[in-house]
């Protein structure tokens, strides 16, 4: 047989053919493949570097549209100039102004939180002259907590809960992988000191004489002490104020020979504060069992706990589970439920073993209807190099530092009906090979040329894909991170497919696949020696219709313009399916059109879980707000789809990746509010969470007309 020049894929087959080195190949690209699985991180969605910061400035005494009109306006107009900005959110309340800044993805965080304070300071004289110093703070995605532990009693007070809450806190920092810990809800301790006038008037005590004896004495030092041989002695002083007999004993002045303390002219408490304007509390709805305690709503502590950057969501859940489970055997007491409220290392670990039989469903797939095409040998052949070609796919992500996330393994199953393509490219013209040629050449030889003859189609059509996807590269902001995980992770698969196509296959080939005997003739072109070799085939159904189908395409002129003229008209309709709604009187937002198509950046969730963010009349105080909380509440709790529900007066719940870069996680005050839901899981509900929270925003909306400008 005289042998065709070879090119990539001839070469490749060539020198892998019968080369032990394959089998080393398939096993290092398996072994790093499971080495990637169990070492890589894993997420819900990709890691999104979005540097951010909160301006906070203070201005006492200020209502809030004065703090709007003098804090918040010059504060957004400084922040405007500044170059690598993508937005801000401003939020004035009496007293005080924030300022949400969001940088463009991509740009350095410390640069940009350098570039803020220089520009905020240089800036600081068209503030107020009586405006308090600003207050920067940067806000980091990788601080949003991925687990919530929520601890309800109805035997403890919030400021019991707090206080075992500020013990587990510690414990869990020590927890390998978690960075941030908080403690959300609750009430500190305090030592309270309630002057009275009349005691002071009695003992000529002014005010500030009071105030001025508790700020100077309440104080540590570090002294030098003697030194004694050779060293020089460290002492400290002690003076902080821990106890309420300390704070008693407090001397603030003499009168007429007669020492006065605190404790003959105020009162002094030890606890917590009295006047509660934030409170947090905790209720099991009829999803949950526990609902038939019949313990209503209870006092409730948050603690949240946030990973390290780069760590695994799922181990560090699961590490935080471990640590409070032994906390909860060794000093939590019984009356305090311990109630897991967020857990997104095990929604990021259902996600990826979803897709991952989503993945493996659709291998079945593939692999059923080559079995029907090509035979069960040759399917076989095509079914192993998938699991090589992912097995690489996902060392790069492992080496390129891409977690494994929901958009990685999206492109994975998008890339499986394009890297076999490969794989059936080559074995279906070996097969061809096989089966029609004539020629003395060995198995091998014949393979090699095989492989060899569409080496070239293959690679431009391969790297055709390649550069399609690669062009997602360009995307740039949030959505060009977002999708990052597509744009790196199709070009490599396509890349190991062909390969792979050119290393495995016809390996497997050579060994698997049974070439039938030669009858020392030529190369298969359609000749009489192929119909006599052809015969007594039995009839094929499938090319028959295929040719009924073609050859009116290939022999009538007037045939392949209709088929180009239904197709161009199948396009059009398929774009004015989505491009109606960008004309249509309703806009985007309005319903969908008969035939029509939704319009999003992301098909929606069906999660299960969900916030209701209240926000009453800015002078309303914290018992209205609490009473449309409660009857909101009661639509809950009596809901068998919820399993429990946990609100937040006078204070933003625990802050999600949208509240911490909008703003809204630092919205403070008595007349706002947050209620975070936990649903029956998707797989025991039929009806989905977007249903479940359309229904539920009528029975709001009807709450809502009962409190004038709430929202």
């Amino acid at each position: 047989m005289t042998e065709a020049p070879l090119n990539l894929a001839g070469r490749l087959a060539r020198t892998f053919i019968t080369s032990k080195l394959t089998t080393v190949f398939l096993l290092a690209a398996l072994l790093l493949g499971a080495l990637a699985v169990l070492l890589t991180p894993r997420e819900e969605n990709p890691q999104i570097v979005v540097p951010g910061a909160m301006v906070t400035v203070a201005l006492p005494g200020a209502t809030a549209e004065e703090v709007d009109r003098l804090v918040v306006a010059p504060l957004e107009g400084v922040l405007s100039e500044m170059t690598g900005l993508d937005h801000s959110y401003g939020t004035a309340q009496p007293g005080l102004g924030t300022v949400q800044v969001q940088f463009k993805v991509g740009q350095p965080p410390e640069d940009s939180l350098v570039k803020l304070y220089n520009r905020v300071i240089a800036n600081r004289g068209r503030l107020p002259a009586d405006a308090a110093i600003p207050l920067i703070q940067a806000v980091d995605a990788d601080d949003v907590p991925i687990v919530t532990v929520t601890l309800a009693s109805s035997a403890y007070d919030d400021f019991g809960l707090k206080r075992l809450a500020d013990s587990m806190a510690e414990r869990l920092r020590s927890t390998p992988g978690v960075s941030v810990v908080s403690v959300y809800g609750g009430r500190n301790r305090e030592i309270d000191v309630a002057l009275d006038p009349v005691r002071l008037q009695s003992f000529s005590i002014s005010l500030a004489e009071a105030r001025g004896a508790l700020g100077a004495s309440d104080v540590g030092l570090n002294l030098s002490g003697p030194a004694r041989a050779g060293r020089l002695e460290r002492l400290r002083y002690s003076g902080e104020l821990g106890s309420v007999a300390a704070v008693r004993d407090l001397v603030i002045g003499v009168r007429n020979g007669r020492t006065i303390k605190i404790g003959d002219v105020a009162t002094i408490s030890d606890g917590p504060h009295v006047e509660i304007t934030r409170l947090s509390r905790f209720g099991f709805a009829a999803g949950d069992p526990r609902a038939k305690l019949g313990e209503g709503e209870m006092p409730a502590v948050t603690i949240a706990i946030a990973k390290k950057k780069g760590e695994n969501a799922v181990t560090v859940s699961e590490a935080v589970a471990n640590r409070v489970a032994r906390m909860q055997a060794s000093f939590i007491p019984r009356a305090v439920h311990v109630v897991t409220t967020r857990d997104d290392g095990q929604k990021a670990d259902e996600a990826v073993n979803a897709l991952m039989e989503h993945l493996a469903i659709a291998l079945i797939t593939v692999s059923f209807i080559m079995l029907l095409f090509l035979g069960w040998r040759e399917a076989l052949i095509v079914s192993v190099t998938v699991p090589v070609i992912f097995s690489i796919t996902l060392g790069a992500d492992l080496l390129g530092g891409v977690t494994i996330n929901r958009i990685t393994l999206f492109a994975l199953i998008l890339a499986l009906g394009l890297l076999v393509d490969a794989s059936i490219v080559v074995i279906e013209n070996i097969h061809r090979h096989y089966h029609h040629e004539r020629s003395d050449a060995s198995q091998e030889d014949v393979t090699v040329l095989a492989t060899n003859e569409i080496g070239g189609a293959t690679n431009l059509a391969t790297f055709a894909v390649m550069l399609v996807f690669a062009a997602l590269l360009l995307v740039t902001g949030m959505a060009g991170d977002y999708f990052y995980p597509i744009a790196y992770n199709v070009p490599i698969a396509m890349l190991a497919s062909i390969i792979v196509a050119y290393i495995v296959t016809p390996w497997a080939a050579n060994r698997w696949v049974k070439r039938p005997a030669s009858t020392g003739g030529i190369l298969d072109d359609g000749s009489a020696e192929e119909a006599g070799a052809h015969a007594e085939r039995k009839p094929d159904k499938l090319r028959d219709a295929y040719l009924w189908l073609i050859r009116p395409l290939q022999e009538h002129s007037k045939a392949r313009r209709a088929l180009m003229i239904g197709a161009v008209v199948a396009l059009l309709l398929s774009i004015a399916q989505g491009g109606w709604q960008f004309i249509r009187p309703a806009g985007v937002g309005g319903p969908v059109p008969p035939l029509g198509v939704a319009m999003g950046f992301l098909p929606k969730d069906n999660k299960n879980t969900f916030n209701i963010v209240i926000t009453m009349a800015e002078a309303s105080p914290v018992e209205n707000t609490a009473r449309m909380v409660h009857e909101i509440d009661g639509l809950l709790a009596a809901n068998p789809l919820v399993v429990n529900y946990q609100n937040w007066i006078g204070q933003a719940g625990v802050p999600d990746f949208n509240g911490l870069m909008q703003g809204t996680a630092a919205r403070t005050g008595e007349n706002v509010a947050e209620i975070r839901v936990n649903l029956l899981d998707k797989h025991q509900r039929s009806e989905s969470s977007i249903t479940f929270v359309r229904e539920l925003r009528l029975k709001i909306e009807a709450i809502r007309t009962r409190y004038p400008r709430a929202g």
